[in-house]
């Protein structure tokens, strides 16, 4: 889940041609349904058509996911980012199938985790799709459905978390779940909870951090959690200023990359603006 973007935390891949966009929905689709068992049903949309032997194949690539993911292939993880993205982007799809396919897809990975006995793994994959739901939910209009879908990910985060409270990588996930959650409730116009979840996220950052102070992820974690509770007037100046400190001893000790260094000029000049 880290990158080197200071607003946004998830990664974009280049988009591809749209007819590939398509055929790798229509893939990660069926693999999803084949993985559940409900590999009768076909999802197709305007001008698409899928011949027998190419739903074959499909079929059979979800049967090798199904096998691989026990031995940590991650392959929902790659489905459901896959998915994410191409749906994210709605290039030939109506918003009213967008919202009927991804409602389909939450039913099926539900039923895959109770098939799983509830598998950390296959949960914290379930988390990480409803955060990522989120925002194209959030994209489409429908700010409720934001709100709900990033906080039933951010719940099944909190509770892996709690039941693995020495996992360093599972409290991260709570963390990191918590601005997706703020953003929605910000869309919504609950600025009150989006602010609660914003520094619900920098105590987290900050508890992570001084837990591992080595580690240079849980110290950018804090930057980025301070910039955004900055952005939306959060004591600003005082929030940049720490960000900035942060990020300065992190240049001197050579644990920044090119475009994070970058970011000392942007927060100054946000600095600069402030009254």
């Amino acid at each position: 889940m880290h990158d080197d973007s200071p607003r946004d935390r998830v990664s974009v891949p280049p988009s591809p041609p749209p007819a590939q966009r398509s055929g790798r929905l229509l893939t990660v689709l069926f693999a999803i349904v084949a993985i559940v068992g409900v590999g009768t049903a076909v999802y197709l949309w305007r001008e698409q058509q899928i011949t027998l032997p190419r739903l074959a194949a499909m079929r059979a690539q979800a049967s090798r996911a199904e096998e691989n993911f026990k031995a940590g292939d991650g392959a929902l993880d790659a489905v459901i980012s896959d998915l994410a993205d191409t749906l994210g982007s709605r290039t030939g799809i109506q918003p009213d199938e967008v919202m009927a396919m991804l409602g389909r897809v939450e039913v099926a990975v539900a039923t895959f985790a109770t098939k799983t006995n509830a598998d950390p793994d296959v949960r914290r994959s379930q988390a990480s799709m409803y955060v990522q739901f989120s925002g194209i939910y959030l994209a489409l209009g429908n700010g409720k459905q934001a709100v709900d879908s990033a906080r039933k990910g951010t719940d099944i985060f909190r509770a892996l978390a709690a039941a693995d409270p020495a996992n360093n990588n599972l409290q991260s996930n709570v963390g990191l779940s918590l601005p997706k959650l703020a953003e929605a409730l910000r869309a919504a116009g609950n600025n009150r909870d989006a602010i609660a979840a914003d520094r619900e996220s920098l105590a987290i950052a900050r508890a992570l951090a001084d837990k591992d102070p080595g580690n240079k992820q849980f110290r950018t974690d804090v930057v980025l959690a301070l910039w955004r509770l900055a952005a939306v007037g959060d004591d600003s100046r005082e929030r940049l200023t720490e960000a900035l400190k942060i990020l300065k001893y992190l240049k001197l000790a050579a644990l920044l990359s090119p475009a994070q260094e970058e970011w000392m000029a942007t927060i100054e000049d946000d600095l600069s603006k402030l009254r």
